[in-house]
């Protein structure tokens, strides 16, 4: 029954991404019980869409510029490192259109929008339910770009919660130990916020970078949801050659972490299709994994 749902809301997916404008996301399925979104990278209009106009406590209308790019190429390098393919969500839209990270009472002011922002909503939905349907763990990483801190990549997990099911489950080694996302982060060379030894539940995370509205509604401390976490990369780190370097390690400390913290036991995975080879590629392709 749940794969049958799973399908339905697939198609249902579809069908709402049919009724957007051709412009409005792309997004494409995938194997691994990843999926990347990007709500703030797109550049494009939407015909019978008016400009949003101030409301709510912090009004963005600029794009987090060159996210959409750095998920593709993360989700890309994923496929080459583990040779399966992460879920991906890009809202192809202009930030000054549609904010597809805030309710949809702030995300947008012209009913003329609404059709995007569903189908952006609903693919994401169809994801995570398709993928609960077959994975017993699995994540959700926001794609999101900030100035505050240039050379930094910011966690937001609201404090732990939205990752509630992982900590239960593997404790904080999860968030901050050296396999996990941002540990590997650290070991790479790149600056971190929250450090490494801040407790994942700790009120640290970086003022007004908690986590937005994507992985409140869809983090694991709902019913229907599944572990997520914001990643917040600083300008410097998604710019010019910095942008592919970024991608490339971003995607080895992913994959570090799915391999430590998402694959299923080796019957199970043998049983999905995953093959000793692209196990082994992991391995060789994220160093220092254990």
């Amino acid at each position: 029954m749940l794969r049958l749902s799973a399908t339905l809301l697939l198609a249902a997916a579809m069908v709402a991404q049919a009724a957007a404008p051709a412009a409005a996301i792309e997004a494409s399925a995938g194997e691994l019980p990843i999926i990347l979104t990007a709500p703030h990278g797109g550049d494009e209009s939407l015909p019978g869409c008016a400009e949003r106009t101030p409301v709510g406590v912090r009004f963005v209308n600029r794009p987090d510029a060159h996210t959409d790019r750095l998920a593709r190429l993360i989700a890309a390098e994923l496929q080459r490192i583990t040779g399966r393919a992460p879920y991906l969500v890009i809202a192809r839209f202009h930030r000054k259109y549609i904010d597809a990270n805030r309710r949809a009472e702030e995300a947008f002011g012209d009913p003329g929008c609404a059709a995007a922002y569903a189908a952006y909503h609903a693919t994401v939905r169809a994801y995570i339910d398709d993928i609960r349907g077959k994975h017993p763990h699995a994540m959700l990483f926001d794609v999101h770009g900030q100035i505050a801190f240039r050379d930094a990549i910011l966690r937001g997990t609201r404090y732990g919660s939205t990752v509630k099911a992982l900590l239960s489950r593997a404790g904080a080694p999860a968030i901050n130990g050296p396999d996990s996302v941002f540990g590997r982060f650290a070991a790479q060379g790149y600056n971190i916020v929250p450090g490494i030894n801040s407790a994942p539940t700790d009120h640290v995370e970086a003022k007004n970078y908690i986590g937005g509205h994507t992985v409140e509604i869809y983090g694991s401390h709902r019913s229907d949801g599944i572990d997520a976490m914001q990643l917040e990369y600083g300008r410097d780190l998604r710019e010019g050659a910095a942008l592919e370097a970024t991608a490339r390690d971003s995607a080895r400390a992913i994959a570090a972490f799915y391999e430590r913290f998402l694959r299923a036991p080796p019957v199970a995975a043998k049983a999905r299709g995953a093959t000793p080879s692209a196990r082994r590629n992991i391995v060789e392709n994220a160093p220092g994994l254990s």
